[in-house]
């Protein structure tokens, strides 16, 4: 049996509460404030804007902040699924790593599978269009909508054996493989006719 799964492995798919598979929590480092931009510090802070922009982010272009000791143990580990705790948007992020140490920066869900459960297929469920439908309907407050973490536990997940989570996992993968793909093509097409149109205008002395 898969350890951590109630029921073990063998069965097609078995439905449970999200808590019985992960943790959820809020890094604590940066709760209730957002970060100064420390220059040369050694590790970077995610906002919610950045989990709800393009994924993965350009580290580079993020915050960065003095972290001490303590504060390092408070990092994101690779695979953590990240989900935004307010907003109008809540698409769940897999975290793959970074050059430098990476905090999150206000009410942001860390979510941290258990044992039984691949991180790449949980956070492929929790963007099914029908898991994000339900999120949404857990929004509480009225001029800034959040989420309530005990609500966000007992979301339902279906959980097949792993050698189904793996296929599902490497068919995800593979779409977005194609998708970035698919991007750069667009973006190397765009380059072409913009250098192709400055062209024609130097040759015609249209340019200027």
């Amino acid at each position: 049996p898969s350890p951590g799964l109630p029921g073990g492995g063998r069965c097609k798919a078995i439905n449970v509460k999200l808590d019985q598979i992960a943790s959820i929590r809020t890094l604590m480092t940066f709760r209730d404030r957002a970060p100064s931009d420390g220059g040369d510090g050694n590790a970077w802070v995610l906002a919610i804007r950045d989990i709800v922009s393009r994924w993965p982010p350009d580290y580079a272009m993020l915050p960065r902040v003095d972290a001490d000791e303590g504060q390092l143990s408070d990092r994101l580990l690779e695979g953590d699924i990240l989900l935004p705790g307010r907003g109008s948007s809540y698409p769940a992020r897999l975290f793959l790593g970074a050059a430098l140490p990476v905090f999150t920066a206000g009410q942001v869900f860390v979510i941290r599978a258990r044992n039984g459960v691949l991180p790449t297929y949980l956070c492929w469920y929790l963007n099914r269009p029908d898991v994000q439908a339900g999120i949404t309907q857990l929004l509480a407050g009225s001029a800034i909508q959040a989420l309530n973490k005990s609500s966000l536990l007992r979301i339902d997940v279906a959980v097949p054996p792993l050698d189904g989570q793996h296929h599902i996992a490497e068919l995800q993968s593979l779409a977005d493989d194609r998708s970035r793909l698919r991007l750069e093509l667009e973006q190397l097409d765009h380059a072409e006719i913009e250098h192709a149109c400055e062209t024609l205008l130097r040759q015609r002395g249209l340019h200027g």
